[in-house]
């Protein structure tokens, strides 16, 4: 029996676990330096150097990296934060977890990212900050936001957990707001299992960073500011500067799996990922759109041994704990991308010929649907 395949598969080898095995050896596991640990330290210094960005803080979780850049911009009770609904839960979260109100925002439906063309009538005297979401993998033009927001001096946190190695206009996602974040999640284009990372050219933002993931601790070790433990632990640190290391080779391989892909089903009408002659894509999720018989593509695909998922079936918005909160919200193109979209592997462990059996077995099904 062949082994199945998913839409998201972590890739590791000796050398992950050689690094993890050199720490466990040394027992030093983690550290709480105000700098963190020497893998810390040195995985810092790699992120910034492959996103050409001054500053990265290593963090335990992509949620985490969102909620401590927040608090270092002061995000409290009382404040707005504007966010795309259709994104994983912890976008609108991590607001919430500072006091603050998430205001939802409806998507473009050529990429599913947040549709700039609503940012304005969505600010408030409240609003503070935006997170724009680079949803699988597809930059969002920050420049542009910032156009719109910075007369009211709203910070731009990117949530870049889907999107790193993306670029738009030369520049790399996570480098193009006040803030950026991204996430190590196994899911992700590379992982260290958990994990996060914030980048930013701000100075000022560094140093309240640093506090923020160390209990609010300075040098001398008083407690100058709220903080909890963020910290990411050494092993974690050393895998991700390893899995950093070979994101280019990861990119390409979904890159080529992708246009495979494409080439199988490219007569179909499903809305396929498009790169913008401005843009780089990570390809982190294929996604397509079925506008019937979403289940039965899903079915088949699983009985053939292929995962396929939908990311996301139902938007923030309208899970229970934010619609209790409120009710009111119509986004009619986020409701219709939930209902409409499939993504299917491409990921770096597959070969070619995992990806041309995939698509055949794609082309089968769609075939009896449209």
């Amino acid at each position: 029996m062949s082994k199945k395949i998913y839409v998201n598969e972590h890739i590791l080898d000796y050398s992950e676990i050689k690094a993890a095995q050199t720490i466990l050896d040394s027992g030093l596991l983690s550290s709480s330096n105000i700098n963190g640990g020497k893998y810390v330290k040195d995985f810092e210094k790699n992120i910034a150097q492959f996103l050409d960005v001054k500053y990265a803080v290593a963090i335990n979780s992509g949620t985490s990296a969102l909620y401590a850049s927040l608090l270092s911009l002061n995000i409290k009770s009382g404040d707005e934060v504007i966010v795309p609904s259709f994104s994983f839960t912890a976008t609108a979260s991590a607001v919430v977890a500072t006091g603050a109100t998430p205001v939802f925002v409806d998507i473009s439906s050529s990429n599913y990212n947040i549709d700039i063309s609503l940012i304005k009538s969505n600010i408030t005297k409240k609003t503070k900050a935006i997170i724009p979401v680079h949803l699988y993998g597809h930059p969002v033009d920050v420049d542009l936001i910032a156009e719109i927001t910075s007369p009211d001096h709203i910070a731009i946190i990117e949530d870049g957990a889907q999107s790193l190695g993306s670029s738009i206009n030369g520049k790399k996602c996570g480098t193009l707001g006040n803030l950026g974040c991204t996430s190590l999640y196994p899911t992700k284009v590379i992982t260290s299992g958990e994990g996060g990372v914030i980048t930013t050219n701000d100075e000022t933002l560094y140093e309240e960073l640093l506090r923020i993931r160390n209990h609010g601790l300075d040098e001398s070790g008083q407690t100058t500011r709220f903080g909890l433990n963020l910290r990411m632990p050494e092993i974690e640190s050393a895998i991700a500067s390893i899995q950093l290391s070979k994101l280019d080779d990861f990119i390409r391989i979904r890159r080529r799996n992708s246009d495979i892909l494409s080439d199988i089903i490219g007569n179909f009408n499903l809305n396929l990922p498009v790169e913008l002659e401005n843009t780089f894509l990570n390809r982190y999720l294929y996604t397509i759109s079925l506008d019937k018989s979403r289940s039965e593509v899903m079915n088949y695909m699983e009985k053939q041994g292929i995962n396929t998922a939908v990311y996301y079936r139902t938007p923030i918005h309208k899970m229970p704990y934010y619609h209790s909160m409120n009710d009111g919200y119509d986004l009619p193109n986020t409701d219709l991308a939930s209902s409409k979209v499939l993504s299917i592997p491409i990921h770096s462990g597959l070969s070619e010929d995992d990806v041309q059996n995939i698509g055949n077995k794609l082309n089968d099904v769609l075939k009896t649907i449209y």
